[in-house]
């Protein structure tokens, strides 16, 4: 059957923008990191080339928009989740998640909590497993290496103090990402008894960027943990909330501190870019 040109036309051109919309994001070399304004919670994604590594989920369906506007539309594997503590606010919405895209491994600490919803998503976790899934407990000094050659370092403190009755919030998982020269951390809600057996080991190096531990609370960034770190760019991923999050004494400590401060409440979804020796804001993007 022989096509009309107006057919062959309208190929061309569906073709053509296809190829556009490929290529645009078609990942280079670079390291992006996005905060994503997820209200009151906490997820980051991680991306180099065709790796994607995720940090929480926030605790609702808010994590899509952000996740649909960085993720490479044919790809629906994610690498690697990092559940940082069982907060509904960081891991409510994994669950949905889980079942949206294909997972290689992922890490999380055994919760102490009991609840209906922690129950349904270890549920999923399991059912994740017998998918091909690889569940792991995360350990103190533990590394992943992406595969143009960032680092990963995971940090909890359960290990070092297993004698002592951890909070939820003390029982999180950080992350230490270093790729060429630059450096970021982040908390989860890791408050001052997690950076302080942090800093005792004497493992946390001056960072570029910090994710600000719980929201901007006062009970975690103690002047000793940022006088540690130098964080030159600090973000706060922080939503409407009773709590008074960010605390007016975190903010003055990280000025002090001479800290460039970003508020997913102000700026929405955050995305830097690295080549790992500059970093740039890659965009900032408010949702309705």
């Amino acid at each position: 059957m022989k096509l009309s040109n107006k057919t062959i036309f309208c190929l061309f051109l569906f073709f053509a923008i296809f190829l556009f919309f490929l290529i645009l994001k078609w990942p280079d070399k670079s390291i992006k990191i996005t905060i994503c304004d997820v209200g009151q919670g906490d997820s980051i994604l991680i991306q180099q080339g065709f790796f994607q590594l995720l940090i929480d989920s926030g605790r609702d369906d808010r994590v899509l928009g952000c996740l649909g506007s960085v993720l490479p539309f044919w790809d629906r594997v994610i690498e690697v989740g990092i559940v940082t503590h069982f907060d509904t606010d960081h891991m409510g919405y994994f669950g949905e998640i889980m079942g949206m895209f294909q997972w290689q491994e992922l890490y999380f600490l055994q919760p102490r909590k009991t609840s209906a919803e922690i129950k349904s998503l270890l549920e999923v976790f399991s059912q994740a497993n017998e998918l091909g899934t690889y569940l792991k407990e995360p350990i103190l000094g533990q590394t992943i290496v992406l595969p143009s050659g960032a680092k990963v370092t995971l940090l909890e403190i359960t290990s070092i103090n297993q004698s002592k009755t951890l909070s939820e919030n003390n029982r999180s998982v950080g992350t230490l990402l270093e790729y060429g020269k630059t450096k970021w951390l982040f908390t989860g809600d890791g408050e001052v008894d997690w950076e302080e057996s942090l800093l005792a080991k004497s493992i946390l190096p001056q960072v570029d960027v910090l994710k600000i531990a719980h929201h901007g609370a006062e009970t975690s960034s103690s002047l000793k943990f940022l006088d540690k770190l130098q964080p030159k760019i600090a973000v706060i991923s922080v939503g409407k909330n009773s709590y008074g999050h960010p605390q007016g004494s975190v903010l003055d400590l990280l000025i002090q501190t001479g800290s460039l401060i970003f508020r997913t409440d102000e700026s929405g979804d955050i995305t830097f870019s690295s080549d790992g020796e500059n970093i740039w804001l890659d965009k900032l993007s408010k949702r309705p």
